[in-house]
């Protein structure tokens, strides 16, 4: 069989919780108190997984991570899609058919627990019976119209102007390596001016590079019967690293997101939702640095900078990456963006760098997975690798470092069926689950081809979950 074929199931390790289709049981020990926890796996329903948040009496104890940091997604991808706002996360959120999931709650904002309301606005709640997000022309950033005052400066989106006898003129857009326009003038991302050029397989590039994806239709899943199409994009060659992502916690809280920024500009109701900062932002850098530390011997941030900077950011949840990919001049990339970058477009690839398309190569040179060369009992720390420290050979069409393996990637969508038709879609509905995709180091194969889609908690960070960013050119 080769590498890359879903072998048997192996043993993992015990804190790498199998989600079986039977209920089961697994007892867990606070560290703190010696105290034995018994957690109760609730089995599926309706094909997927309910999250579970322990506590330890009197509230003493220590949250416990569940499972590997990826939920395989085997329910059916009808598409059950929204036209309202991107308001998942809520503790709990009601489903139309009545189901609830209650989310691993790993809130890092403190926030109340809430209930989503119905009607899947902005704030959460069911989706509407209709099927897609329908594609819109994205409103200009510029601050209204009418006269000016001469010398005075502002942007038109990417587009520097100033005003010249009460008439605003445009300079060229903002693009290359000064690709983000503020205060009327071109500059580089906030998480990469004066970053040295460290990442790569010779530690010699810069971290934030990003590669062109050409728009296309291709088929999500590789399944034909869930075709889309994808204007084209600019995708971060590399995981976020805990360098880049340093730069957001030393300008926070100043660095959190607006409402509506981080928005895709076709795509209405796809920016950042307000009414999510309490409950899912920290209230201060103090408080965002515990709450970044999954776990003390898997966290791969570090409060002061060291030989850490080069790897991926992990233990993130969803708002937090995209609260950094909004700050950074960006956004998260739909599911539908990934997956075509990932799988070549029209190529349709079995793993991101498979060529021919159909190829199941892989080995520890193309991927960091599966805990290896450790193997799956024995997974540690060092199994995590520095961004693109897999490429060339682990590149995909377009030069994306790390598409499969190192860290699963939060994508914009909500756990849902796919949204049809597609074009520049998103699935937005209410849900408490996100969509991961791409596989982890500590994955078995089968995680990481581009056809397997994976989900997990909102408001929870794992171990082994990134992010990249993506942006409009």
């Amino acid at each position: 069989m080769p590498t890359g074929a879903a072998g048997a199931s192996r043993e993992r390790l015990p804190d790498r919780t199998q989600h079986l289709v039977a209920p089961a049981a697994s007892t867990l020990v606070d560290s703190t108190r010696g105290a034995a926890v018994r957690i109760e796996m609730l089995g599926r329903r309706a094909g997927w997984w309910w999250g579970a948040l322990v506590f330890v009496a009197s509230g003493c104890g220590t949250l416990v991570g569940l499972g590997d940091d990826y939920i395989p997604d085997d329910r059916s991808a009808a598409a059950t899609g929204s036209t309202g706002g991107a308001g998942a996360g809520d503790s709990t959120a009601t489903r139309s058919s009545g189901d609830t999931d209650t989310n691993s709650a790993g809130s890092i904002g403190g926030g109340a627990t809430s209930t989503s309301a119905a009607g899947g606005g902005a704030a959460g709640g069911d989706p509407p019976s209709t099927s897609s997000t329908a594609p819109t022309s994205s409103s200009s950033t510029a601050a209204g119209g009418g006269g000016c005052s001469t010398g005075e400066r502002r942007c038109d989106d990417k587009t520097p102007q100033r005003c010249n006898g009460g008439e605003w003129e445009s300079s060229a857009p903002c693009a290359g390596s000064l690709p983000l326009c503020a205060v009327g003038t071109c500059t580089d991302r906030p998480s990469c001016g004066g970053l040295p050029e460290t990442c790569g397989p010779e530690g010699n590039e810069r971290c934030c590079a990003t590669m062109a994806v050409p728009g296309g239709t291709f088929d999500r899943g590789n399944d034909i019967t869930f075709p889309a199409t994808v204007s084209g994009f600019e995708l971060d060659r590399f995981e976020v690293t805990v360098g880049r992502f340093r730069r957001f916690v030393d300008a926070y809280p100043e660095s959190r997101p607006t409402a509506g920024a981080g928005a895709h500009p076709q795509i209405v109701g796809s920016g950042w939702n307000s009414a999510w900062d309490e409950a899912n932002l920290p209230r201060d850098p103090a408080v965002f640095r515990s709450a970044i530390r999954c776990t003390s011997s898997y966290s791969t941030w570090t409060d002061t900078p060291d030989a850490n900077e080069r790897l991926p950011m992990n233990c993130i949840t969803w708002y937090v990456a995209f609260a950094f990919c909004a700050w950074d001049g960006g956004r998260l990339p739909t599911e539908a963006e990934w997956n075509y970058a990932a799988a070549g477009g029209s190529e349709q690839r079995v793993y991101p760098w498979s060529a021919p398309p159909s190829s199941t190569t892989l080995d520890v040179d193309h991927a960091a997975h599966d805990c290896l060369p450790g193997g799956p009992t024995l997974c540690m720390y060092t199994h995590m690798k520095t961004v693109g420290s897999k490429s060339p050979l682990g590149d995909g069409r377009w030069g994306h470092a790390d598409l499969a393996g190192n860290m699963s990637e939060w994508t914009l969508d909500s756990y849902l069926g796919y949204p049809t038709p597609c074009t520049d879609c998103a699935q937005l509905a209410a849900h408490g689950q996100r969509i991961i995709r791409g596989g982890g180091w500590n994955d078995e194969s089968s995680r990481l081809t581009t056809s397997s889609r994976g989900h997990y908690p909102a408001n929870d960070n794992g171990r082994a979950i990134g992010f990249r960013c993506v942006r409009t050119p």
